[in-house]
């Protein structure tokens, strides 16, 4: 029975997402066939454009990397019921702290000086995460509202420095001067776009995996999600686990942040997110707080924003804003989804209970065994 339960949670786990998606798509498709363009050509416009080539593979990893780290964070902050609806703030100042060290730091030799830039992007957004989780923990201050009021003095703050004290000589657009090659995260693959940032994003990931699965800590984060009250009463310290799960969800997405000015970026520019922050919490939600479906996730969006040029360039007419609908679609499946799973379970659950409640007991016969339930 119990492993009937666990295949019964990984198909659910597996299953909806992936019909969540093909949902969005079926959908999507529909709104290109009435524009008039082929759906079919268009996603496989899409796909090559993603996947069809070993620079397109690398464009699409690249995408999914400033994804990922903070949708890993968002779901460690999920485990403990808490809203980190700032990662976009987090991730700026990350990249803050990294154009700052690899632009005005030491100028020490590789690996060195890239691994204290991104030890300051990570110590950056763990500070920033940190604060609603404190403001939390001590005033039960909602950390949805502090967290995303943070996110504008993070985006201000950068705008501020690269269009006034840190902006590049000569530049014709908002940014700081390249970061030294001393700091640039190398080139892995030869002929593509793909840095050294994917392999720390890989470790990283496999890290997360472990501690929210393996560790004492990530039973804490599982336990006070689920009843915070028992999780005092038990002798946890929640205030404690608060703040560590904020600014541990703040470091992964301040560590995206500098791996984009050391690696993709080469420099601070102004805007340099287009709201992954954002996507990450979709992220997180369409992997259910799953490592493996987040990165599964991460990949999709990046797929999406990679190839969002091909199916504009198939499907003429079709503005750009087509790839952010699929992706609000998936994740509106997948939520309505798990929304049926979970009304389902309470079903057959209350019924199991009902039942349990009305049966009589049952009179044990001769040979030990039970016998027939009299007067039923």
């Amino acid at each position: 029975m119990r492993l009937l339960r666990t295949r019964q949670g990984t198909l659910v786990a597996v299953g909806v997402p992936i019909l969540s998606v093909a949902l969005a798509l079926v959908v999507v498709g529909v709104l290109l066939a009435a524009n008039g363009s082929d759906p079919v050509a268009a996603y496989r416009s899409m796909v090559s454009a993603a996947f069809g080539s070993t620079f397109a593979l690398s464009t699409t990893i690249i995408k999914t990397l400033p994804r990922l780290l903070p949708a890993l964070g968002i779901a460690l902050a999920l485990r403990a019921g808490l809203w980190n609806v700032g990662a976009e703030g987090q991730i700026y100042v990350g990249a803050l702290a990294a154009a700052g060290v690899a632009l005005f730091g030491p100028v020490v030799a590789f690996p060195i000086a890239a691994g204290l830039a991104l030890l300051a992007a990570a110590a950056a957004g763990a500070a920033w995460g940190a604060i609603p989780g404190a403001l939390r923990a001590r005033r039960g201050i909602s950390e949805v509202i502090t967290s995303l009021m943070l996110v504008y003095v993070a985006i201000h703050l950068t705008n501020y420095l690269v269009e006034g004290p840190w902006l590049a000589s000569g530049s014709t657009f908002p940014a700081t001067d390249p970061v030294p090659i001393e700091l640039r995260l190398p080139i892995i693959w030869t002929g593509t776009l793909l840095n050294a940032g994917a392999l720390v994003v890989l470790g990283v990931t496999v890290v997360v995996a472990f501690v929210l699965g393996r560790t004492v800590f990530g039973l804490q984060l599982r336990a006070i999600g689920a009843n915070d009250r028992a999780s005092r009463v038990a002798g946890l310290s929640v205030g404690w686990v608060t703040v560590a799960a904020m600014a541990a969800s703040g470091a992964l997405a301040g560590l995206a942040g500098g791996i984009e000015v050391l690696g993709a970026r080469g420099r601070l520019i102004e805007g340099f997110s287009p709201g992954y922050g954002f996507e990450a919490i979709a992220i997180a939600l369409l992997g259910r707080l799953n490592p493996v479906g987040i990165v599964g996730a991460a990949l999709l969006f990046g797929a999406l924003d990679s190839g969002g040029a091909g199916l504009q360039t198939t499907a003429e007419g079709v503005s750009s804003a087509i790839v952010p609908i699929t992706e609000g679609f998936a994740v509106v499946f997948v939520l309505i989804g798990l929304g049926i799973v979970e009304m389902l379970a309470r079903r057959r659950q209350a019924r199991a209970m009902l039942d349990r409640a009305q049966a009589p007991d049952r009179p044990i016969a001769r040979d030990g065994l039970a016998g027939p339930v009299v007067g039923a």
